[in-house]
């Protein structure tokens, strides 16, 4: 399986990309959830695609140990350790730490950037490696019926702080038979001091997934699925619910 490296100049752009997304609300969610299902206080946790460390902090906050694995180089060189968090650098298909944690966790998509059967297996069994019996596994989803009844749009993003601001435009192409969309982003960025620019490219690939997808790939690596709702709502899962979350147990 080869590396992905499709954060490679997208990682020094995230958090001003991502910086209104209300990652204090969505921890609270994650931790609500899990607890709901069985996490302990004061959990070990391993984030797979842990990006630059945000959500990893804030789930630290509430008592947590984690361990991020984020194979983006740049991704690793933006995140911060302390003494509850630590990153290494891996891939979170091939990734094995010499530990068992007590629930697994993979956000913002990272199993949907999971495209084929061995991508997709090669999570599961991460997962599977690092949990014991009665561990948890909590990912979200691109949903299939959603993916097709809403269809992928084109979008432009615009973003500034004092140094930069960024134009992204998205164009999604959609792959029926492989059940996949790739976003083509095109950046254009100017410096606020200079009024430089700079434009490049990326192309990020992305697989969605139906429920009993989720659930073939879950009782063959030995889990359970506990819960699948709409992420932050819990709305039952429908073709108006793009990002499904799933709660997995470890037989």
């Amino acid at each position: 399986m080869a590396e992905q490296n499709t954060f490679s100049r997208y990682a020094a752009l995230y958090d001003l990309i991502y910086g209104d997304r209300d990652s204090v609300g969505e921890v609270e969610w994650i931790q609500d959830n899990l607890t709901t299902h069985g996490l302990p206080s004061s959990a070990t946790l391993l984030e797979l695609g842990s990006g630059t460390g945000r959500h990893a902090h804030l789930l630290a906050g509430y008592g947590h140990t984690v361990t991020g694995v984020e194979t983006s180089k740049e991704m690793l060189s933006l995140a911060h350790e302390s003494d509850t968090v630590h990153f290494v650098r891996g891939d979170a298909r091939t990734a094995r730490l010499d530990q068992i944690f007590d629930c697994v966790l993979a956000l913002f998509h990272v199993v949907s950037y999971q495209v084929t059967p061995a991508d997709i297996d090669g999570i599961f069994e991460t997962a599977a490696i690092h949990t014991g019996s009665g561990g948890l596994f909590g990912f979200d989803i691109w949903f299939s019926p959603a993916v097709h009844y809403l269809k992928p749009e084109g979008r432009e993003l615009s973003k500034s702080n004092d140094q930069i601001s960024v134009m992204r435009k998205a164009n999604p192409v959609e792959n029926l038979r492989e059940s996949s969309v790739t976003v083509n982003y095109s950046f254009e960025i100017t410096d606020a001091n200079t009024g430089e620019q700079e434009r490049f490219d990326e192309s990020h690939l992305m697989r969605h997934f139906s429920a009993p997808e989720i659930e073939l790939y879950a009782t063959k690596h030995g889990f359970t699925v506990l819960y699948q709702g709409e992420f932050l709502t819990d709305a039952e899962p429908s073709r108006d619910t793009w990002g499904v979350w799933f709660t997995l147990r470890k037989d």
